[in-house]
């Protein structure tokens, strides 16, 4: 059925699958390997990269991107990354006794993908399937610190976030003093920032090639959460972090 193919599907299919092989290709890379035109790889590339199925690294090289991650998880059901979380994240609500959680970069958003309530009968924290901003949110600060670090205005600019509670930060000069701090500690806190009363903890989860587009956090009530408890949880979330690094295949 010649007549029903689209040509620049067809190539964009292609390009997902050579940098499957070989990721971290320039344009001019995959044009030479597919015998396609530099200005269509272009063309496909930057499409691929606005719906998340690509990103764009230094030097203009171009990867798989985070959208693929969901993907891929509906289409083999028997390897799920909810299925290596869910014991750790079982773990993680018994020994901080607060609800964990695992989350995904999607579309400019943080994606729940798994949630273990709290034991305690007060308890915080949204269900499975919630998207959340990327600013205010303390998984999504960790998707903003390793990958937008670098391009924090346009992120703004294009986003345009809104105030959810009085402590929601707003603008890129802001969050770039809050990055800085996230990249050094290596967790981010949501400190009331979309619900007030409410502090959230994140650490993030690295692939086989030392990408952050998995996070795991953990949601209190401030009351029990405390600044104090932090420290504390982080060594939690990090000893959890490194065991699901592990099994996703990160070496370092």
């Amino acid at each position: 059925m010649p007549d029903y193919l689209i040509p620049n599907l067809l190539n964009a299919g292609r390009v997902l699958k050579l940098l499957a092989s070989e990721p971290d290709l320039t344009v001019l890379q995959i044009s030479r390997a597919l015998h396609v035109p530099r200005t269509t790889v272009l063309r496909i590339a930057t499409s691929l990269v606005r719906e998340g199925l690509l990103e764009v690294g230094v030097n203009h090289a171009y990867s798989l991107g985070p959208a693929l991650i969901y993907l891929g998880m509906r289409a083999m059901d028997g390897v799920d990354l909810t299925g290596l979380a869910k014991p750790l994240l079982k773990q993680l609500a018994h020994q901080t006794g607060e609800t964990a959680h695992l989350a995904m970069l999607s579309d400019d958003k943080s994606l729940l993908l798994e949630v273990c309530q709290s034991p305690l009968p007060i308890r915080a924290g949204a269900p499975a399937g919630t998207l959340a901003d990327l600013h205010c949110s303390a998984t999504g600060k960790v998707f903003l610190a390793w990958n937008f670090a670098d391009g924090l205005p346009a992120f703004f600019d294009r986003v345009k976030p809104s105030s959810h509670t009085a402590r929601t930060i707003t603008t890129a000069d802001r969050m770039a003093k809050e990055v800085s701090l996230i990249l050094k500690n290596g967790y981010a806190v949501d400190e009331e920032e979309i619900y007030d009363g409410i502090r959230c903890v994140a650490v993030p989860v690295l692939n086989s090639r030392g990408r952050v587009h998995i996070a795991l956090g953990i949601t209190g009530v401030t009351g029990r959460l405390t600044r104090r408890r932090i420290p504390g949880c982080v060594a939690q979330l990090k000893e959890a972090a490194a065991k699901l690094s592990a099994a996703l295949g990160y070496r370092g």
